[in-house]
């Protein structure tokens, strides 16, 4: 995977950063208010219910259905109502069931059972662009902050049974609304799924269980964080208009901290962003 990076405000916290110290942020504090909020457009629910009872279950679709039933076990067992079917017949049996033409009812369920997967997750979001001015302006305070680079994060999440959970995703882009329906692997929108708005992000992103971070308390209030090792953390970006004291503390961290890390400069060249040779 290509290197990814994440935008930073405050040096204040390269430190934790530097010693592999990343941070998972629970949904509720997401400047997206649309993440993990299910949509179902019923029309789609009910096409996707009459394809699959009259075309059956592919060998990609139990995948998902295993999938799925992995993710519900761990984050949202008590809505788990049935065990995933263990042959595409029993699939197909399964979905001709009337319970699921009560469409009502399965959004209500789908509804609480996101609401509850959650407030039971964080995300680690990078960018696939160290070079995006909006990127630098909403997220790196108008290029006083940094930008820090990160590789070989497949390797320390390299995934796993849910295909949602703890590995590097990249986000998709929909100029559409996305919805949840009865093709198998549409939850993974409730995850990965952004409308066309946030494309200049060219998120790639970690969903990984709150359970799995180490908890603090910070000024009245919970922060999670993940430990890496130190060697995922390859370069520091500076941006353009970062103070020459908050420069010097950076590199001085970096010296005492994580020396390996390059440190480069981000600068506007014919409007665009560049970078000068590493240090």
């Amino acid at each position: 995977m290509p290197s990814l990076y994440k935008f930073i405000a405050s040096p204040e916290v390269v430190q934790s950063i530097l010693g592999g110290m990343v941070k998972f942020t629970p949904i509720a504090e997401l400047n997206d208010p649309s993440e993990l909020v299910p949509n179902m457009d019923m029309q789609e629910v009910r096409d996707s219910l009459t394809r699959l009872r009259a075309e059956g279950y592919s060998d990609v679709d139990m995948l998902h259905l295993q999938q799925q039933e992995h993710l519900l076990q761990t984050l949202a067992p008590r809505f788990q109502a049935v065990r995933a079917p263990a042959t595409k017949s029993e699939a197909s049996r399964l979905i001709r069931s009337s319970f699921y033409d009560s469409l009502s009812t399965l959004e209500h369920l789908l509804s609480e059972t996101a609401r509850e997967m959650s407030s039971k997750v964080g995300l680690f979001c990078l960018s696939q662009r160290f070079d995006s001015l909006p990127m630098w302006a909403h997220y790196a305070a108008n290029a006083s902050g940094l930008a820090i680079e990160f590789k070989d994060l497949e390797q320390v999440f390299p995934g796993d049974e849910t295909g949602v959970l703890r590995v590097p995703t990249p986000i998709t882009y929909q100029g559409e609304s996305f919805g949840v329906t009865f093709d198998p692997q549409s939850h993974r929108s409730l995850f990965f799924a952004k409308f066309q708005d946030w494309s200049y992000e060219q998120e790639v992103r970690v969903v990984l269980p709150l359970s799995d971070c180490s908890r603090h308390n910070l000024f009245g209030k919970d922060l999670y964080t993940y430990q890496i090792p130190k060697t995922c953390i390859v370069r520091i970006v500076l941006g353009w208009n970062m103070s020459q004291a908050n420069q010097l503390a950076v590199k001085e961290q970096v010296k005492a901290l994580n020396p390996t890390v390059s440190i480069t400069h981000a600068y506007i060249r014919k409007g665009r962003v560049s970078l000068y040779s590493s240090s």
